[in-house]
């Protein structure tokens, strides 16, 4: 069944809050891999397919583009910083929460300001093929952070697709179970 751009992106939001919860009980390996994926393919099919689409609604979705653009990569650094590393260390575990509490800010203001303005300025039918592109990005999109992934959409397509074939390779190499993998 295909589901519109926020409906997708809004099911990933509690798929992250889901994965956290358990996270901060078992500081298991595999599942602190599973939302630094989760985590950078979300990252790259809103960089490439949600905000383009808010830019050309005109000022305000310019401003909260550019405002979540600077959030993701705040974001990025943090996954960076935490990819590969045992989350039963303390100080990576901390890493993931300071990384998980920026999302969650980010979560608030997309859910509060920027799916509106999409729902505003999109018909449903742009919605559900926006959903559709969103949910066959995720067999492509990298499932790990790039902090100099560029933020223009042509650059995070092209970019985006790459680190996309790297990170597989490098996962299967490594015997990561990751989503996407």
């Amino acid at each position: 069944m295909t589901v519109g751009a926020v409906e997708f992106l809004t099911n990933q939001h509690r798929d992250v809050e889901r994965m956290w919860d358990s996270l901060q009980q078992s500081r298991s390996e595999t599942q602190a891999r599973e939302i630094v994926a989760l985590l950078s393919q979300h990252d790259a099919i809103e960089t490439t397919l949600l905000y383009p689409e808010l830019r050309d609604t005109g000022e305000q979705g310019m401003r909260v583009s550019q405002h979540s653009l600077e959030e993701h990569q705040q974001v990025r650094e943090l996954l960076k910083a935490a990819d590969g590393k045992d989350p039963s260390d303390p100080a990576v575990f901390a890493t993931l929460s300071e990384c998980v509490a920026a999302v969650q800010h980010h979560v608030q203001e997309e859910e509060g300001e920027i799916f509106p303005l999409l729902r505003q300025a999109c018909d449903e039918n742009r919605l559900l093929e926006l959903g559709e592109k969103m949910a066959a990005m995720m067999s492509t999109a990298p499932t790990h952070p790039h902090p100099s992934m560029p933020d223009n959409q042509m650059g995070a397509k092209v970019a985006g697709a790459v680190a996309g074939v790297v990170d597989r390779a490098r996962d299967a190499m490594s015997g990561s179970d990751r989503p996407g993998s």
